[in-house]
């Protein structure tokens, strides 16, 4: 068995100045895709049964599915929250600290995607949580983390991990690598600030026994035609 891991990033209607427009999955786009999963008996599980899978254990779904967003953008509580939730999905969601609660900012340090967005508050935070989507960290400043020194490597780990378990009163035990970016030194330091695993945007399934620390995901975009999608749920490996 392989299960895949889904990352999706802004679940919304594209502005029409944006640049990286692949990057928005209409809200319609997403509701069929759950529904897609849901028809084909997909059920979807937490990063914590995931690791559970990796050390060799038996799942208890049978077609277990982990749905993840990046950067934390207020539209994954507007339009894809009721829908998971009707579905009766949960999801992991990876919060870019800085950005909680501010409004029409933009996210892209290189300057790639210059359109401004509106980011979770911890009010919103704390109800996605309360459902039961897993909360995980994406660093404080989603920075290229391989450019980094590792002091600086280390604060974006341990601050934006100590920030989200100071509000949740949860532990933070997941980590996604800002743009997929990572070297040796980076995971070594994410297992150093206590987290018990780390999603890539390496492109595959992921399988029992693979690295805790580099687990693949499959992007889902805004291009993805329902034949796409169901191509990468089902046939890619």
């Amino acid at each position: 068995m392989k299960i895949p891991v889904l990352y999706y990033h802004k679940i919304d209607n594209p502005e029409k100045n944006a640049v990286l427009k692949g990057l928005y999955v209409t809200p319609s786009q997403f509701e069929m895709q759950m529904k897609i999963l849901k028809f084909l008996g997909f059920s979807t599980i937490t990063p914590d049964d995931l690791l559970f899978f990796l050390k060799g254990h038996k799942m208890q779904v049978r077609k277990p599915v982990v749905i993840t967003f990046d950067d934390g953008y207020e539209n994954n509580y507007i339009h894809a929250f009721p829908i998971l939730k009707s579905y009766g999905f949960t999801a992991t969601v990876f919060i870019s600290t800085r950005f909680i609660g501010r409004k029409n900012a933009v996210l892209e340090e290189k300057g790639k995607e210059s359109w401004p967005e509106d980011f979770l508050g911890e009010k919103e935070i704390l109800e996605l949580s309360d459902y039961g989507i897993t909360i995980g960290s994406h660093g404080l400043n989603h920075y290229f983390l391989d450019e980094l020194e590792k002091n600086v490597v280390a604060k974006e780990l341990i601050a934006s991990k100590a920030y989200l378990e100071g509000f949740l009163k949860k532990n933070v035990c997941f980590f996604s690598y800002p743009y997929g970016r990572y070297n040796a030194n980076v995971m070594e330091a994410v297992k150093n600030a206590g987290y018990k695993g780390a999603f890539t945007t390496g492109r595959g399934k992921v399988a029992a026994y693979d690295n805790a620390f580099e687990l693949k995901r499959i992007p889902v975009n805004g291009y993805n035609t329902v034949f796409n999608f169901l191509y990468k749920i089902i046939f890619l490996q």
